[in-house]
């Protein structure tokens, strides 16, 4: 895969314009500053030094904000993260209060250099402030990072592919089988019962029972036993007719 290479140009904006800007920034923070330290009354031979105490400590508290949080993320799960939470806060903070002084003292040079009201002092305003929050600003930019052609890189993943499926076959009917009758319930009786049923002598039946002939059921109480009419009709219908 081939890419296109960036006009050098570019590429030259892409790495050095943040440093160019921050430069650029400080420079016209630094006139309003001088002036300002001549208009309270410091002598031209120490009057240079405002900008540096005002412009130069707005961008280095802004640069030590962000190296602090950068810390604070890596000690996450240490037993420094307290403490570099603490002076990530601190450096926060401090990058603040200098960007605050930094832009209230280009407002206020500007305003009273000028002497604008109204709608021009709000233009002055917004226009003084801009040096130092663009050098404040891009201290907190990260450069871009351009690969190196021999880095390898992964191709892209491609999606997976779903198995086709296969055709659901529908099942062969069966032909419909015949109903199978419900087995009967036996008539459970007791042996004077069958036998006054079938004219036979309630011992007879007690011997079917003993001889296996008929299956014997529990009766309403422990020690009785119940018999199938049902089965007992068919063991007497087996029994030979006597002579």
């Amino acid at each position: 895969m081939t890419t296109t290479r960036l006009p050098w140009h570019v590429r030259a904006a892409r790495k050095h314009g943040q440093t160019a800007v921050l430069y650029a920034a400080l420079a016209l923070s630094a006139p309003g500053e001088y002036e300002l330290a001549i208009m309270a009354g410091w002598d031209e031979s120490v009057a240079w030094l405002m900008p540096a105490v005002l412009s130069l400590y707005a961008a280095i508290g802004a640069s030590v904000s962000k190296s602090q949080k950068e810390a604070a993320r890596n000690a996450v799960g240490t037993p420094l993260e307290a403490e570099a939470k603490r002076r990530s806060r601190n450096a926060t903070w401090g990058a603040l209060l200098a960007l605050f002084m930094a832009t209230a003292a280009q407002i206020a040079e500007h305003v009273l250099t000028t002497g604008a009201t109204g709608a021009r002092a709000l233009v002055v305003i917004v226009v003084s402030a801009v040096p130092p929050l663009v050098a404040a600003h891009v201290l907190h930019i990260d450069p871009p990072t351009e690969l190196p052609a021999d880095v390898p890189r992964e191709a892209p993943a491609q999606e997976v592919q779903a198995p086709a499926e296969e055709p659901v076959m529908e099942p062969a009917k069966d032909e419909a089988d015949e109903p199978i009758s419900a087995p009967e319930k036996p008539i459970l009786s007791t042996y004077a019962e069958v036998a006054e049923a079938l004219d036979v002598a309630p011992e007879t039946v007690r011997g079917w029972k003993a001889q296996g002939k008929v299956k014997a059921y529990p009766g309403p109480t422990a020690n009785s036993v119940l018999v199938d009419m049902r089965e007992c009709q068919s063991v007497k219908a087996r029994r030979p007719v006597s002579v």
